[in-house]
């Protein structure tokens, strides 16, 4: 019988698994031991040797560790909790999730994060944090949020669930605030399926996560006749999940020269194309671009060329503002309205080869050249 070949196709993302994972979480399951424990701490005390910084927590999700870092500061339903306008949806659950009111802010066209005057107005009294989201790893303007925050006595925590590895200024994004926040799904640098990491230099808020995360008892649990020390829930990360992370961390800096080297050739290859633009990455100062974000005013089109020649694209989010659960009038969100339905993240996998790179790049030019 004749094998039939495969369509072609390029993701937008591909995990790398390896074998160490597999004998990794082998390893655990000999054990008889899969849920939170040795191996979750070996790889918390990974991620701190990593980011230089005291503490770091494991727990189910990013969402969830953007909930528990806002509940570890004491945000409850009289306060209010500043986002940018552009960010994936869990930024703002995890804000409704502690009950808090839920600000949105318009953004800025150099970093897609918030626009600083529009974040000054929309602080007040009830302002208890400042969630600064670095997309794909490219920092938001940290120096002028930590004046405010300073000037003001607010709390910023990071969104870094894009920006593991990556730096500003000298320092490990999601190290700066008080509190920083990653997610470890499978289109990360890093991955462990699901899963999320709190950092945080404070050991008074640290101890508090700890409490939060595990029913709030303290120490390990046998489930019986336990102590509740304070409200809490169940957001335990396994020993399974940080198995599979310590293998992905022994790679780590071939991940990131990949990332790196993916986003240079799109740079190099499109830079003098016109109707196209790839969005800036500090490359020199440290940061590290996990997708290769880019404008273009007519994306839809563009993508379903892509499509249809069996590239896979990723559109960005639409504005919180615009989704049902958050929606407020658009005339409040002059930028975000701009750019909105005109970014899209091209192929950004660590499977990604050169050759992938360029083909990608030779169809959007005929795309670019036929359509101007």
């Amino acid at each position: 019988m004749k094998k039939i070949k495969s369509k072609f196709k390029i993701n937008f993302w591909e995990p790398i698994i390896g074998n160490q994972e597999i004998v990794n979480i082998k390893r655990v399951l000999k054990s008889n031991y899969p849920n939170e424990g040795k191996y979750t701490r070996l790889f918390e005390n990974k991620i701190e040797n990593l980011l230089a910084v005291k503490h770091a927590i494991c727990v189910t999700s990013g969402t969830i560790s953007i909930f528990l870092a806002l509940k570890s500061l004491g945000v409850s339903e009289k306060d209010e909790v500043i986002i940018p306008d552009l960010t994936f949806g869990a930024t703002a659950m995890a804000v409704k999730l502690t009950g808090a009111k839920l600000i949105l802010v318009d953004i800025n066209e150099k970093n897609m994060s918030f626009d600083i005057n529009d974040l000054k107005k929309k602080i007040n009294k009830k302002t208890k944090a400042i969630i600064p989201v670095h997309i794909s790893g490219r920092a938001a303007d940290m120096e002028s949020i930590i004046k405010i925050s300073k000037k003001k006595n607010i709390n910023i925590v990071e969104d870094a669930a894009e920006a593991f590895m990556s730096k500003y200024k000298g320092k490990y994004l999601g190290t700066i605030g008080r509190l920083g926040c990653f997610s470890l799904t499978a289109s990360k640098t890093i991955t462990t399926g699901q899963g999320g990491i709190i950092v945080t230099n404070d050991t008074k808020l640290y101890k508090k996560i700890l409490l939060l995360k595990n029913q709030g008892i303290s120490g390990k649990s046998n489930g019986g006749n336990v102590i509740h020390q304070s409200v809490g829930w169940n957001f335990k990360f396994t020993n399974l999940q940080a198995a599979m992370g310590l293998a992905q961390l022994l790679n780590i800096k071939q991940r990131i020269s990949k990332l790196k080297a993916n986003n240079e050739i799109y740079r190099k290859e499109l830079k003098s194309i016109k109707n196209i633009k790839i969005l800036d990455f500090n490359l020199s100062k440290g940061e590290v671009p996990l997708w290769t974000d880019v404008y273009c005013k007519n994306r839809d089109q563009l993508i379903l060329f892509l499509e249809k020649k069996g590239i896979e694209c990723r559109k960005f989010w639409y504005p919180m503002h615009t989704q049902k659960p958050f929606k407020l009038n658009k005339k409040n969100f002059r930028v975000s309205n701009q750019i909105n339905n005109k970014l899209f993240w091209l192929p950004s996998s660590l499977t990604l080869t050169k050759k992938e790179i360029l083909l990608i790049c030779g169809l959007i030019k005929s795309f670019l050249l036929k359509n101007k």
